[in-house]
């Protein structure tokens, strides 16, 4: 490094943080005005909700709202299969006119499409309603196909803010962070032996200073020195750049968009102003009163029209946003995630990806520097179908987004530590050498943790639901489950309300084909996640649901997994790659929860508590046609693990028991040992055991 450009970085360090003092003082001094006038802070919520809410109108009825009215009344019919349906009006066009502001001479007219332009008004409103449009252009098998198109561009294909103002952010939250990060040196040392001892301790610890802060200079500038000229990638938070490092290699530098922030801030004043609006409204005088008899209610207090605590949920959702605006928050994210399930160093057994290492000492709050990793977005393998593409790279897409499902299941179910936000732009086809191709994970911005009893719970609703059908089984679990409160499910009313509704949405969500299936034969269901959580969605009010963020996020992330797979194979369904868990987790019981134990011997027994032999062979026929499995080998793998052995000595053992009881005399006469021998045979030479159990 030259002088001059040491002293260059240096002076800038130093301008850096007088302004970062000078803001803190302004700060300080704005807080000191808030705690002054708390009826001023009140005013200002309400008009700064008020001006956000006039934005988001304006954006949406200026590039959305008028240019679809007009096409509407040009075409003079709501969208049908006649005229094409959704599919025909979200790729219909229409002309826009943009203008420099210089004069009306220069303005240029282009055609955009439905879809692009609510795509390009999402942008506009920023991350919160970007997080929207993610969801939904990851289902194209929900959404009309141009909608998911325009919409998958907001992953990380959005505009880019100045590339000289990125630059100059990285340069001042690198250096600032390196000012900041310095040790202050001791004035005495107490564990030295003497004065000049303590001299010679302060003298080294400087010069490892000098050493260090040498070391970080070089780096910054080799990294800002080599920055990409535009780019890599723009997403609602922050865009991408590529550089390179000495020693560390090719890096990828996230930062931070200016001013999202506040832009995040007045988002969440306004949603939680609406929420609180909503919490407010009185339910109709009689609406309270049937809803107070029917919960025993003598108190004849207001109940409120939305039971669903709208504030608490709103809360939560913008602070899984506002965590992914703390760079730090995902630098540790990705340290934990790559403990676990990274292919160098992970524990997991069931889970080995792609992990970029992450390099803590250049992450501030607004810049995260981490490993660079090459790879195709699963957004341009989905792209790849069976009528574009060959048949053997769908066949490799399709068991590579297999992988991750499989991958999210066991994040899930198993180790219960869950990367919650992968969308096609978030997830990557990485060849290795050997030209093999596995997964590998970028934005950790939203990782979360899901509770063991929350896992037991999951596994048992699914088990029950596909292969019980008891859908008042699974409403007891929804407290297990932490859905809804305790004592609602405590009321049999309410509770009976709730299997009512759950058998509706399970209607809707979980298909059978035709052939809806009998004592003796099965039909595989197909499960719409899409159908599920908009249907849950829709109890959300009458029950009280109370949907943690882990839920959400996890719904999500299955959700989009199972749309993209579903864009390369139709006929795809989830459930095959969740039997193995499932079965796993019954078996295995790694928790000792009661839940799953009486889970597990409800599927086997009848309501009296005898082994039931039909529940049996029914339980081996779903689970042989949902994993696509004979039923030798899901025999084989209930064998493989010592829970499973246990419970088929356990069924066998009992049955021969009750085998000889209803038949059988008493072993000390020597008729009856003869007798009872040959029942022994006859039971020996029964097969079902080998070839149904």
């Amino acid at each position: 490094m030259s002088s001059d450009g040491s002293k260059t970085i240096n002076s800038l360090a130093e301008s850096i943080i007088i302004d970062e003092v000078s803001n803190d003082k302004i700060i300080s001094s704005n807080k000191d005005q808030s705690t002054n006038g708390g009826d001023n802070n009140s005013n200002n919520r309400a008009l700064s909700a008020l001006q956000r809410a006039v934005e988001i109108g304006t954006i949406l009825s200026s590039q959305v709202m008028a240019p679809i009215l007009t096409s509407l009344a040009i075409k003079q019919n709501w969208p049908n299969e006649e005229n094409g349906g959704w599919e025909a009006f979200w790729s219909t066009t229409t002309p826009t006119t943009s203008s420099n502001g210089i004069a009306a001479a220069t303005a240029t007219t282009t055609t955009l499409s439905h879809a692009q332009r609510l795509a390009l008004s999402l942008e506009k409103l920023g991350p919160t309603y970007v997080k929207f449009g993610q969801a939904l252009g990851s289902r194209p098998d929900v959404v009309p196909p141009s909608l998911a198109r325009a919409l998958s561009t907001l992953q990380d294909d959005m505009e880019p803010f100045d590339n000289d103002v990125a630059k100059e952010i990285i340069l001042a939250e690198l250096l600032l962070r390196e000012a900041n990060g310095k040790e202050p040196l001791s004035s005495s040392s107490s564990s030295s032996p003497s004065l000049l001892g303590g001299i010679v301790e302060q003298i080294e610890q400087q010069q490892q200073q000098q050493q260090q802060q040498q070391a970080m200079l070089k780096d910054v500038e080799a990294l800002v020195s080599t920055l990409t000229e535009e780019p890599v990638a723009a997403a609602s938070i922050g865009q991408v750049y590529k550089a390179n490092i000495p020693g560390k290699g090719d890096v990828a530098v996230k930062v931070q968009r200016p001013g999202v922030r506040l832009l995040v801030e007045r988002d969440a004043e306004l949603l939680l102003t609406v929420a609180s609006f909503l919490e407010s409204l009185p339910a109709l005088p009689s609406t309270t009163a049937a809803r107070n008899n029917s919960q025993g209610d003598t108190t004849n207090k207001q109940a409120r029209l939305i039971n669903t605590e709208l504030v608490s949920t709103t809360q939560e959702f913008m602070s899984r946003i506002f965590e992914e605006l703390d760079y730090r928050k995902e630098a540790s994210n990705i340290a934990h995630f790559g403990s676990l399930y990274s292919r160098r160093e992970g524990t997991s057994k069931d889970v080995s990806v792609i992990v970029p290492k992450v390099y803590a000492e250049l992450c501030t709050e607004n810049v995260l520097v981490m490993e660079w990793i090459d790879g195709v977005k699963l957004t341009d393998v989905t792209g790849t179908n069976n009528k574009g593409g060959q048949s053997s790279t769908v066949e490799e897409n399709l068991a590579l987004v297999k992988v991750a499902i499989d991958s999210t299941l066991s994040q899930l179910l198993v180790q219960g530590v869950l990367h919650a936000d992968p969308h096609a732009g978030n997830l990557l086809k990485v060849r290795l050498e050997d030209n093999s191709v596995t997964l590998g994970y970028l934005d950790f911005g939203i990782v979360s943790t899901i509770p063991e009893q929350v896992r037991d719970a999951l596994i048992c609703s699914v088990a029950l639901q596909v292969f019980s059908r008891d859908v008042h089984a699974v409403s007891s679990l929804f407290g297990e489950l932490r859905l809804i409160p305790q004592h609602i499910l405590d009321k049999d009313d309410e509770r009976a309300a709730l299997a009512e509704a759950l058998e509706i949405t399970f209607e809707n969500s979980l298909l059978y084909p035709n052939a809806a299936g009998d004592d003796e034969t099965t039909a595989i269901p197909d499960l719409k996640f899409d159908k599920l959580l908009d249907s849950l969605s829709r109890l959300v009010p009458r029950f009280q649901f109370d949907l943690p963020p882990y839920f959400i996020n996890n719904a999500r992330a299955l959700s989009t997994l199972e749309g993209i797979a579903k864009s390369l194979d139709p006929s795809f369904n989830v459930l095959t790659i969740m039997y193995p868990y499932a079965l796993s987790r019954l078996l295995k019981n790694p928790s000792k929860s009661e839940v799953v134990a009486r889970t597990l011997q409800s599927l086997i027994r009848s309501e009296d508590g005898k082994i039931d032999r039909k529940k049996i062979r029914r339980l081996l026929r779903d689970s042989a046609l949902i994993s696509g499995k004979s039923k030798r080998r899901v025999v084989w793998d209930v064998l493989k693990t010592k829970e499973g052995r246990i419970l088929a000595r356990g069924i066998v053992g009992e049955e021969i028991g009750n085998y000889l009881g209803r038949n059988g005399g008493k072993r000390g006469d020597d008729d009856d040992t003869g007798s009872s021998n040959k029942q022994r045979q006859k039971m020996k030479n029964k097969r079902w055991y080998y070839l149904e159990l």
